[in-house]
């Protein structure tokens, strides 16, 4: 059974991993940094939701209300950035240069996440907790990416 923490680690290794191959893409690429940056925008947003709604909904029941307003404020600024990001041209320096601010940002807050919030995390829960909360996450990450996929037609 996977617990909250590993399938928070493997959503990032997914984004570090999205982030690398749109930073790789070039102008020219516009329509392939495109398709790539629908999918990593749409990861991110779900996984923003479902963590705010799983893991730390829970540390701020656990008295952790500080660490949990931090991550989310910064889980704000990434999706707007993300929705700027996502109006824009993708075939323009602008377009990658803010790309680039937004990786920093998202790596700095999933480093904060693995390093600082899980030991939180792993002091506050039991071994049960954690796992009911990855099997949550699970659930949930099946149903919310998705919804929120655009329609085609």
């Amino acid at each position: 059974m996977t617990d909250i923490f590993t399938r928070i680690k493997q959503d990032h290794d997914t984004a570090r991993d999205l982030m690398q191959q749109i930073k790789d893409t070039t102008g020219r690429a516009a329509k392939t940094r495109a398709e790539l940056f629908e999918a990593f925008k749409l990861d991110l947003w779900a996984h923003h939701k479902i963590e705010e709604a799983t893991f730390y909904t829970k540390l701020e029941t656990k008295g952790e209300r500080d660490e949990s307003l931090e991550a989310k404020n910064e889980h704000h600024m990434v999706n707007s950035m993300l929705e700027e990001l996502d109006t824009m041209a993708k075939d323009t320096q602008e377009w990658g240069q803010k790309f680039h601010a937004m990786c920093e940002l998202i790596e700095h807050h999933m480093d904060e996440e693995e390093e600082e919030f899980f030991a939180l995390g792993r002091k506050e829960f039991s071994k049960e907790e954690a796992e009911k909360l990855g099997e949550r996450f699970d659930a949930r990450k099946k149903v919310v990416v998705p919804a929120l996929e655009r329609v085609d037609g």
